[in-house]
Formats: structure tokens, sequence, C-alpha cells
């Protein structure tokens, strides 16, 4: 077996080498999660067609207007047309010459019943299906939903309000799907399993497409409660990933531990929370005291602190493991996962307002992993050295000191990684060759 640190071609599998055939705790059996509006459906939405014309009409409505252009618009338009609708004839080769917002205007008289009965419908329940169905189709691309909220503005007003019942229709389906979503997710008090951080995290990636969508839409009073509701399930999020590790930093037990691995190996959907939680701080900028703290930095904070004590904790318990301690070597492997995904969470929370605390911890867990590498090397070499030499003890620290060299690469610590490395060849060499 190599010894030397895995080369992964690229930085999140870096960070998060494959996990041991076995694992130091059974989960749970699987329970079926809480339905969660919104999520995706294997049907994919309606009105895609309607959707894909009404996108390409705001397109040629914005340009400028000329008869050869209101061919092009007619031509679009009839596979949409109604089987009792007259037939539209193009007005503006009548019109060469005349100002722009007369020649638009000619040419909406004779479609305005095809986009108000035909088009803003089916956009109206395309962006419902998308938004608040989830629906999606896998065969085929669709046009963004924020490019088509933005038509569907545009088409309203052009029609100078024509229609303008389907717009709203599609932003109190969007506000009512937000507080439905939020509220369902913010009542699991389940323990986080495998794939909830990840889960929330999405959750609050949808709720970003809502807010561009409604923004799109003009809809200022659901962007206001979307944007509320977006910030409460971010410090739920945030506030059920501390509660997570704080669990283990309490008891050490082997069902906080599970709960405590779940957590941190969901280290990209944590950084999504918190990202969003900071770009919250910096939009809402709220007034704080000595005796006031907002909400959302309180959430953060928390995290932080927890995260901080899960490291002396973790560090506690693998520096007497390095050090050639009894613990079972997939627990140690476990342990050294946490650490990882800790830094990985430090390392990659790129954020303007992200709190000093971030940068403060990344470089603790390097220098104390720095230290123990050291420590583990010298530990091993002592080990080898003694009479009587104890072998077994031996090749326990020779398995421990592969994985804190991995680590260390995964931290990009070269130096100490070659430190390291060093020791584990003389040690493999001096136990009979073993790689």
């Amino acid at each position: 077996m190599a010894f030397w640190p895995t080369k992964y071609d690229d930085s999140r599998r870096r960070r998060t080498p494959p996990l041991p055939t076995q694992t130091p705790v059974r989960p749970p059996a699987a329970t079926p999660s809480p339905a969660i509006p919104g999520t995706a459906s294997g049907a994919p939405p309606r009105g895609v067609a309607e959707a894909r014309t009404a996108l390409r009409l705001a397109q040629l409505l914005r340009g400028t207007i000329t008869p050869l252009r209101g061919d092009t618009v007619l031509e679009i338009l009839e596979p949409h047309r109604p089987r009792l609708v007259p037939k539209p004839v193009n007005p503006l080769p009548a019109l060469v010459g005349k100002p722009q917002g007369q020649m638009v205007d000619a040419l909406l008289r004779p479609i305005g019943q095809i986009v108000t009965d035909v088009l803003l419908p089916g956009v109206r329940d395309h962006l419902i299906d998308r938004l608040v169905a989830g629906r999606t189709d896998h065969e085929d691309s669709l046009p963004g939903a924020v490019d088509l909220a933005e038509a569907m503005r545009a088409l309203v007003g052009r029609m100078r309000g024509g229609g303008k019942g389907h717009l709203q229709a599609v932003v109190s389906a969007i506000e009512t799907d937000a507080r439905t979503t939020a509220d369902t997710l913010t009542r699991d008090t389940r323990p986080i399993d495998v794939g909830g951080i990840d889960r929330l995290a999405r959750a609050l990636l949808r709720f970003e497409v809502r807010r561009m969508a409604l923004e799109a839409l003009g809809g200022s009073g659901a962007l206001l409660t979307v944007i509320n509701q977006s910030r409460r399930l971010a410090r739920y999020s945030l506030r059920r990933a501390t509660e997570a590790i704080e669990g283990f930093v309490a008891d050490r037990g082997l069902k906080t531990l599970h709960a405590s691995l779940a957590t941190l190996a969901q280290a990209d959907g944590l950084i999504v929370i918190a990202l969003r939680n900071l770009d919250d701080q910096e939009e809402t900028k709220e007034e704080s005291g000595p005796f006031v703290e907002p909400a959302d930095r309180k959430a953060m904070n928390d995290w932080l602190s927890a995260a901080w004590r899960l490291s002396d904790t973790l560090f506690d318990l693998v520096g007497k493991a390095a050090a050639g301690g009894e613990l079972d070597d997939l627990l140690f492997a476990a342990l050294l996962r946490q650490l990882r995904s800790l830094h990985h969470f430090c390392a990659d929370l790129t954020h303007a307002g992200r709190p000093a605390a971030v940068d403060t911890l990344k470089q603790r867990l390097v220098d104390r992993c720095d230290v123990l590498a050291r420590l583990t090397g010298e530990r091993l070499v002592e080990v080898l050295l003694a009479k009587p030499a104890d072998p077994a003890l031996a090749r326990r620290l020779l398995a421990r000191g592969r994985l804190l060299a991995q680590l260390l690469y995964d931290m990009n610590r070269d130096e100490a990684v070659e430190e390291l490395a060093l020791r584990i060849v003389v040690a493999a060499e001096a136990l009979g060759g073993e790689r």
C-alpha cells in the first residue's frame, strides 16, 4: 500500500479523499424525508412552446420595428393562434416611415389576443411549474426562468397592462411557495443525516432564483417576503449545523459522532449556507449594541464558536491516537476527515464580509496539524529505536502517519508532508519494506 498522499484531479476531491470501505458508525436506517414544496418533479413543465415564443417575441419587440420584422412576429405566433381567431395581417407595410411607437401599437393590435389569451397564460403555467413545482425537462434545454420573467413583464407593459393578472398569479404562487417551503424545512427537528445540509443549501439556492424572478416581475411585496423567508432558513440551517457538532463536543458518543460527520462531510453545502448568511448581514446592516446582537450575526458567531470547540475536541482525540493511544483506525480516519472539512470550509468561504474568526480558525487548524504531524513522526522514530522494539505500535503509528500526510497534503502543507513522509519511508523500510 503506497504511503504517499493520493493526487487528485480537482480541489474538491483533493480535500475529500474516498471514504474507507467500513465506517466506525453504522448509520441508522434511512427514514423518508418530509415532502418539501418545490422539489424537482419528473414531469416536464407546461407551456414550453409558449415560453420560448414569448421570449422570442419580447426580443423582437425590443428592436427596430420593420415590415419584415412584423412578418417574423406573425410567423412565430401563428402556431399559437386559436382556431376562431382570424389570421392577423401585417399592418406595417402601410406605415413605413411612421414613428416606431406608432408601428409597435399597430402591430400589437392584431396579435394582442394571442398574447394575452395564449402566450401569457402559457408563460404563467411554465414559471409556476419551474419555480414552485420544481419541474425541469432534462431532455431539452429550457429558456432561463429569470429571462422569461423579464419577457413576461415586458409583454404586459407592451400591452399596457393586458394580461397583468397572469403576472400577478406567478408572483402570488412564488410568495406562497416561499412561505410553505420555509415552514416545512424549519419544522424538521430530526438529527442531521447524510444529505441534510445539502438539502438545506439547495433550498436556499432555489430562494435565490425566486428572488431574481420576483425582481424581474416587479413583485416588490412578494420579494420582501421571500427575502425574509430566505434569511430565516439560512439562520435555521446554521443552527442545525451548530447543534450537530456541539453534540459531539458534549459527549463524544457514536451517535453524535455520526451527526457531526454527516454535517461536516457536506462542507460545500455549509459554504452555501454561510455565504447566504453573510449576504443577509451585508444587505440588512442591522444595528447592534452591547445587549443586542442581530440574529443573522448571532447564528454565524454561534457556528464559528462551535467549530472552534470542535477543533479542540478533535485535536485532543487525534493527538492521543497519533502518539500511539488505543483508538480504532477507522475512527481515527473519521476524526481527520472532520478536520479536513473544517479547513475546507474556512479556506473556501470567500466573502468580503467573512468574520476574522474564519481566518483565525483556518490558521489554527494548519498550525496544530503541522505540530501533530511532527510529533507523530518523532514518536514513530522513537518507537523504532526503543529496546525492545514494539512492531505492532510502530505499524499503528505508520498507518496513522500516512493518514496525517494525506491531511497535510489536502491543506497544501507540502513542506510538512515531505518531513513526515521521510520518516514514514524510513519506518516502512525498518519494518520490512512495507509500502
